[in-house]
């Protein structure tokens, strides 16, 4: 499936200060520090990991490697009854499919992406891999973060801790580069351009309406520029065409999908205009695959980085 890749460049940077903006190393996120300074933040399970892992010379793993070790078995079960039997924690946790006949916000949006029998399992995998809530409400086409905080409480679900989740985060050295490599690179040669190109890149905090505001504007600048617009098409085009490991791992992914969001995406190709909850399935389509394939992401950006130098290179003209 030729699907089209997403914008990979930072949700926010400071356009006065971008040469000087730092981020944390994982090297500083040992184990011995987390188990030391934040273990009131961990599931007990990770403790005893960290812990074994302390003890066989470890310490300086990646948190966020343990964290998919420990939690191997939750992502690849294929029953909320197996989930329990390998996961005691998970032990109260209760079916959304119980809640039917509840006339929450929450069970219709679902209802409206899959099967109510799907969803509780698919929820705590994406809950625990982690995907960030906004995503979770844009795949789910939930229409606020609130419907998540109430099937939570109503399912007896508990999510990490926010401050873990940072973490992990902090503990992935790839992820980290890739943000300071993006700092560097994501301003425009073009002042109007490198303007649309900030603004874009901080719709991931602001409100849907917001976030189709901005769309629709970027989609009349280009109207404006045409030109601005065919460069940039070719320069994902073939990026695109570089990376065949990307293009595997969405089939992979595509596989995994609800037969809902896998006839959206059929939808899409055709070219046949899409519903509003339709657009939010796509979005998190995209969002999801990768938050789930993050090590991805610097070898995308080094392709494309590398077409944008052989262009510039067979163009007097410097391409965005």
């Amino acid at each position: 499936m030729n699907m089209k890749i997403l914008s990979l460049y930072p949700y926010s940077i400071n356009q006065k200060h971008t040469e000087t903006v730092r981020f944390g190393a994982a090297s500083d996120i040992s184990l011995e520090y987390v188990l030391k300074k934040h273990s009131k933040l961990l599931p007990k399970r990770m403790i005893e990991k960290i812990k074994e892992a302390i003890a066989l010379g470890q310490k300086q793993k990646p948190l966020y490697e343990l964290h998919n070790e420990v939690y191997k078995d939750l992502f690849e079960a294929e029953s909320i009854e197996t989930l329990k039997s390998e996961y005691p924690e998970f032990s109260d946790i209760k079916d959304i499919v119980s809640l039917e006949k509840n006339r929450s916000k929450a069970i219709k949006a679902v209802q409206k992406i899959m099967p109510l029998k799907d969803f509780t399992l698919d929820y705590i995998k994406r809950l625990y891999r982690p995907t960030p809530q906004d995503s979770l409400v844009q795949e789910y086409g939930f229409s606020n973060r609130s419907l998540i905080q109430w099937l939570n409480k109503k399912l007896n679900i508990k999510k990490l801790n926010g401050n873990y989740l940072q973490l992990l985060k902090m503990s992935n050295e790839e992820e980290n580069s890739r943000i300071a490599e993006l700092a560097r690179h994501a301003i425009f040669s073009n002042t109007e351009a490198q303007e649309y190109r900030l603004k874009k890149a901080a719709e991931a905090h602001k409100t849907p309406e917001y976030r189709t505001k901005k769309k629709q504007e970027m989609k009349d600048y280009y109207i404006r520029h045409p030109e601005t617009a065919r460069k940039t098409g070719l320069i994902s085009k073939l990026t695109w065409d570089r990376c065949p490991e990307i293009k595997e791992a969405f089939g992979r992914y595509t596989r995994k999908l609800s037969p809902y969001v896998k006839k959206v995406l059929s939808k899409k190709q055709t070219g046949a205009p899409l519903t509003e909850q339709e657009k939010r399935t796509t979005s998190g389509y995209y969002k999801g695959f990768w938050e789930e394939n993050e090590h991805l992401r610097p070898i995308y950006q080094k392709r494309r980085l590398e077409v944008i130098e052989e262009l510039n290179a067979k163009n007097s003209e410097t391409f965005d």
